[in-house]
């Protein structure tokens, strides 16, 4: 029983220890989390020498000061012990201090000794009920203001927002001299692909990147990509490349793959060009501070085809049908002419003249930069080169920007030479032919054009004619070289040209190179105003070639006293070609400029064609032209509709007490459009198109896909408008617009087939269109990747004035001598790869 009363004496001591320490450690505690709070968190490290060791002091003292009451504290003594268990157990007669207590010897009698024992037995009963108590503080009444809560969370909040490390923190605080400074390397990595490529540089050493890497395990980069690395305060970096291998055995270090090293100081700079897979080690004498697996994504040579054979207009204009494609993209096509061997059904050449000339250039020209995927027609006239009517070989070799070239199979043909009407002219070509053929021989040209001049009256018919006449025959008898004969077959060439088309030939050069220029314009996305300033132009121009035709035609008529040179082709009036002009401008207003280059094309080929009274082509008056007229004016009307939906009444468009809100253009304050008014002229529009629909189903033409999505759009744009939801309205409107627009362009395209259908030959489209790429090189949506003739390549209205936005802006911002050279160099970069 005294075993189990002294266990809980010792727990009772304990507690009552216990007590005491908590009592007179909680203010140093509190001391020390504070201290520690204030050197762990930094902010001695910035402090200088004196202040730092001040505040150190007072820390120091501060703890001192709080120790005083645990100097004090004393082991609880047995009599304290009992006592506590007296008053936890709340028993009666100090059950646990009495048990200590013993008979005064005095008090020997037998009785009084019964009667203690019997006290005893009794408290020895009651041992069962006695406690210890567990500790209870006190410091809440001796820390009335809670002062150790800031402390302990102080500590709390130090030791986990913390700045740099905590241990370098406190070497600071207790440091005597100042730090070192900490030298650490640094890595800066990254990879660059070729500019043609269109890809941006590879940050090696972002977080970004190396999830990446630790997800994928390898980096694939084109070939020739340029790897740059950075490294600073390193003892010995270097650049090394090892082959890649699946791990069973060491890599071999490449020799092949070279890097340029820079060191300035503590700071190195190493280059190299990736051109075949390797693993990338940074190394810094015997350590690696990085490496990466990559991979090289081969660049193909490009390669072009002749589609179809070379083959001529009637007016002589040699018409090349080609397709080019690489990888990364086409850089340019160049033509190469030569004379083949074999001239109608013979080896060689009659005359060595011919090959004092050198070949005629034939340049081919690519609608947008760097196309992937490039096909067209490109036609020049060479007519006038020496080697006209004779059989050459050509031959077209594609470069990509990477310089790599690709060689198309040789094409052996004719080169188509010019028919002359009035027979002076014919005379005169034929004399041509003969120096060009053998230069030596100018007695028999000179004899021939001298009884030319003493023909009967009305062959020559002007004076300056025959002063032009006799100005050849002049160079002839005093050539005395080659070259000298050579001029003197041109100036008969040029001559043979007056005299066939007088002023013609002029007019007709002012009139291609204004069609040119407004093709680049289309080509360009030129602004609506400088368009329509081309189209004054070309209709000017077109004007003076007209009446220099319509004159021409006077002259052979009433030379022969009859039309001559008819053939079974329809005339094409001045009307005609004015709907053309007409229509191209018309469609380049409504942002369809595909649809206009097409129309452009074909008015090109109709140009080409043409000849003084005659045509070869369908004049555009024709059911297909008609439709297209309707279709442009209903593409107008849409755009109408969509302003007049824009500025219908509608939510967030009335603004307080029913003032018209801000930004209203001029002219669109007043009365706005009712939704029920739009949904009527939206419903009528879309009867308009089926009625437009059904008229090309009547006539044999299958409607354009886009026409029928068009009329959907417009259904679901009236029915919005009926309900008075004007956000859904605006969106399929702005879906019936591009779909208009891509009805057009297939229109246009299906005009152009028609008339070359006319024409007899193999279909001349022109200068090339390029592939169908936006003027970021991304493809058009409408079949995904495939490249063919039906890809939609118009980008919506509000996408093409954002593209425009964008354009205005990057041209400001290049234009600003304020703004740093490497961001102006960098938009110069943008603005090239878009054109």
């Amino acid at each position: 029983m005294n075993e189990r009363l002294n266990r809980k004496v010792v727990q009772a001591r304990q507690a009552i220890l216990w007590e005491r320490l908590l009592a007179a450690g909680w203010a140093p505690l509190s001391a020390i989390l504070a201290s520690a709070a204030i050197v762990i968190s930094g902010l001695l490290s910035g402090l200088p020498a004196v202040a730092r060791f001040a505040v150190l002091a007072l820390l120091a003292i501060g703890i001192l000061w709080t120790l005083r009451p645990l100097l004090r504290v004393v082991f609880p003594s047995r009599p304290e012990a009992l006592r506590r268990v007296d008053r936890e157990s709340q028993v009666a007669h100090r059950a646990a201090s009495s048990n200590d207590d013993a008979l005064a010897s005095e008090l020997t009698d037998p009785l009084t000794a019964r009667i203690w024992e019997a006290h005893k037995t009794q408290q020895l009963s009651l041992l069962d009920r006695l406690k210890a108590g567990w500790p209870r503080s006190v410091v809440r009444s001796l820390d009335p203001y809670a002062l150790r809560l800031p402390a302990a969370l102080a500590f709390l909040a130090a030791l986990f927002l913390h700045s740099g490390d905590p241990a370098a923190n406190i070497r600071d605080a207790l440091r005597l001299a100042a730090p070192l400074p900490v030298i650490t390397t640094t890595l800066d990595a990254w990879i660059t692909p070729p500019s043609y490529t269109g890809k941006p540089p590879l940050m090696l050493t972002s977080a970004a990147m190396t999830e990446a890497l630790a997800r994928d395990g390898e980096l694939t980069v084109p070939e020739n990509a340029e790897l740059v690395v950075r490294v600073g305060n390193g003892k010995l970096p270097r650049i090394a490349f090892f082959e890649l291998t699946d791990g069973a055995e060491a890599p071999k270090e490449l020799k092949d793959i070279t890097a340029t090293a820079k060191l300035e100081g503590l700071s190195f700079k190493g280059e190299a060009k990736l051109t075949r897979p390797a693993l990338i080690r940074i190394l810094d004498g015997e350590t690696e501070l990085a490496s990466w697996r990559v991979a090289i994504l081969p660049d193909a040579p490009p390669t072009i085809t002749i589609t179809d054979p070379p083959h001529a207009t009637g007016a002589g204009i040699l018409n090349v049908d080609w397709a080019a494609k690489d990888d990364y993209g086409v850089a340019s096509i160049t033509a190469e002419l030569s004379l083949s061997d074999t001239q109608d059904g013979e080896t060689g050449i009659a005359g060595n003249g011919l090959f004092l000339f050198d070949p005629p250039a034939f340049p081919i020209g690519l609608k947008t930069a760097q196309p992937r995927d490039a096909k067209g027609t490109t036609a020049n006239d060479l007519t006038a080169h020496p080697w006209a009517g004779f059989t050459v070989d050509l031959t077209l070799t594609v470069l990509d920007a990477a310089g790599r070239t690709g060689i198309s199979e040789v094409k052996t043909f004719k080169l188509p030479e010019r028919g002359f009407f009035k027979p002076l002219a014919r005379a005169l070509v034929e004399q041509r032919k003969g120096l060009l053929l053998d230069p030596d021989d100018t007695a028999g040209p000179q004899a021939m054009l001298s009884a030319l001049l003493v023909y009967p009256k009305g062959l020559i018919g002007g004076s300056g004619i025959h002063i032009g006449i006799r100005t050849v025959i002049a160079r002839l008898a005093n050539a005395e070289s080659q070259e000298e004969v050579q001029g003197a077959a041109e100036g008969l060439w040029q001559l043979a040209l007056l005299i066939e088309e007088g002023d013609l030939a002029s007019a007709r050069a002012e009139l291609e190179a204004i069609r040119k220029e407004l093709e680049r314009a289309l080509r360009e996305g030129a602004s609506p105003e400088k368009v329509a300033e081309l189209m004054k132009k070309m209709r000017e121009a077109m004007d003076k070639y007209m009446q220099s035709m319509t004159e021409e035609a006077k002259k052979r008529q009433a030379q022969n006293g009859k039309e001559t040179g008819k053939r079974s082709g329809k005339t094409v009036t001045p009307e005609d070609l004015k709907k053309m002009m007409d229509q191209i401008e018309e469609l380049s207003r409504n942002g369809a400029n595909e649809a206009a280059q097409e129309m452009l094309a074909q008015l090109d080929q109709i140009l080409k064609n043409m000849e003084p009274g005659t045509a070869e082509m369908q004049p555009q008056d024709g059911p297909m032209s008609q439709m297209l007229n309707e279709l442009s004016e209903m593409m107008k009307r849409q755009q109408q509709l969509m302003d007049d939906t824009q500025r219908m009444e509608g939510e967030g468009q009335q603004g307080k007490n029913g003032e018209e809100p801000e930004g209203l253009e001029p002219g669109s304050r007043g009365q706005r459009p009712t939704p029920g008014e739009l949904s009527a002229q939206q419903e009528a529009l879309g009867k308009m198109l089926q009625e437009l629909m059904d008229q090309m189903g009547k006539g044999g033409m299958q409607p354009p896909q886009s026409l029928g999505d068009a009329g959907k759009s417009m259904d679901g744009a009236a029915e919005a408008l009926g309900k008075g939801e004007k956000g859904k309205a605006l969106g399929d409107q702005g879906e019936a617009m591009q779909a208009l627009r891509d009805g057009a362009q297939n229109m246009a395209k299906q005009l152009t087939q028609q008339g070359e259908g006319q024409q007899g030959n193999d279909g001349e489209h022109g200068e090339a269109r390029g592939d169908n790429k936006d003027p970021l090189g991304r493809p058009m949506a409408t079949h995904g990747e495939d490249m063919g003739p039906d890809k939609n390549m118009l980008p919506g209205e509000i996408a093409m004035r954002r593209a425009r936005e964008i354009l205005d802006m990057l041209r400001s911002r290049s234009n600003d001598p304020s703004r740093p050279k490497l961001e102006r160099d960098y938009i110069e970069r943008l603005l090239r790869g878009l054109y």
